[in-house]
């Protein structure tokens, strides 16, 4: 059961389409980066429908950074209404094994 804030904060973001933005942005994802989860993954959509995409390796980031325009083409295809105008990758480092 949601708390009366998180109900209020789900319902200013759907007033918003923000919801409905980042579920479309993660179907997008999966369906053009299906194999990428591993490697790469959305970290935050911000103003002016920059996807920030945090990458864990450097030849990651690399590929994106060379396939931005394009990956924007194609993932703006699979959203209701094309909104998204650049991808910036970011390097973070994780530990994969959780140590």
């Amino acid at each position: 059961m949601l708390s009366h804030v998180e109900s209020q904060v789900r319902g200013i973001c759907r007033q918003l389409g923000l919801l409905e933005d980042l579920a479309s942005i993660e179907q997008a994802w999966s369906a053009e980066m299906g194999g990428w989860e591993s490697i790469a993954g959305i970290a935050a959509l911000e103003r002016g429908g920059t996807l920030v995409i945090e990458v864990y390796s450097s030849p990651a980031l690399q590929e994106i950074t060379l396939r931005r325009k394009e990956l924007v083409r194609r993932l703006n295809r699979h959203l209701p209404r094309p909104f998204l105008r650049d991808i910036t990758p970011r390097l973070e480092s994780r530990n994969i094994h959780g140590h």
